[in-house]
């Protein structure tokens, strides 16, 4: 699938494209996973440190990420698995969304920054940012919504800088591993006015 090249809706400088299956923003590239990228991802999925407090390990073989990536179930037209990496070259983690199955004109985000020297600098907020912009943008939906543990307290900042509003506590299962998280929600409407998508400085 092939984006054409990005337009924001708000005159300015703009900060992300759109070429092909990447899209790229100030410091960083999120592209397509290709299957080279399976070794890379399947380390991750056994490192406790890439997921960090508030995500269970996935434990997949090199094999099985192949799969993965080959059966289309990491990039289709509802559900789409970025990796992301600093212009650079060197991976930091995934961003992906789907599409709701009740509600296709709402959409879910998951972020991971695997590589742990790299949180706290911004990138996770950058990566989100862009990815709702294009979300509204190109693909017109009316809300986006994340999910975040209730301890994630870094996290919920971020949510709430990018104009989230927090929507309900939900129990989940994570791996076997049953948590607790909050469910947070951005409509279309309160995009339209939140600052931080006027301006394209991170």
């Amino acid at each position: 699938m092939s984006f054409p090249m990005y337009a924001h809706h708000v005159p300015g400088p703009g900060a992300m494209t759109i070429f092909g299956n990447k899209l790229f923003t100030i410091r960083l590239l999120l592209r397509r996973i290709e299957r080279h990228d399976a070794e890379l991802l399947s380390r991750w999925s056994y490192d406790p440190l890439a997921y960090g407090l508030y995500l269970s390990p996935e434990h997949l073989s090199v094999t099985e990420m192949q799969r993965q990536i080959e059966s289309g179930m990491l990039w289709n037209k509802r559900n789409k698995t970025f990796l992301m990496e600093l212009r650079e070259g060197e991976p930091l983690g995934t961003i992906h969304y789907w599409m709701r199955s009740e509600d296709p004109n709402t959409a879910v985000i998951a972020l991971k920054v695997a590589n742990p020297e790299m949180r706290g600098k911004g990138y996770g907020t950058e990566a989100q940012k862009y990815l709702i912009l294009f979300l509204f943008d190109r693909l017109s939906l009316r809300r986006v919504e994340m999910y975040t543990d209730v301890n994630n307290l870094a996290q919920q900042r971020c949510l709430e800088k990018l104009g989230f509003e927090l929507v309900q506590a939900t129990p989940y299962t994570d791996q076997q591993v049953q948590r607790l998280g909050y469910l947070y929600r951005l409509e279309w409407e309160r995009f339209l006015k939140e600052p931080i998508y006027q301006y394209h400085y991170a």
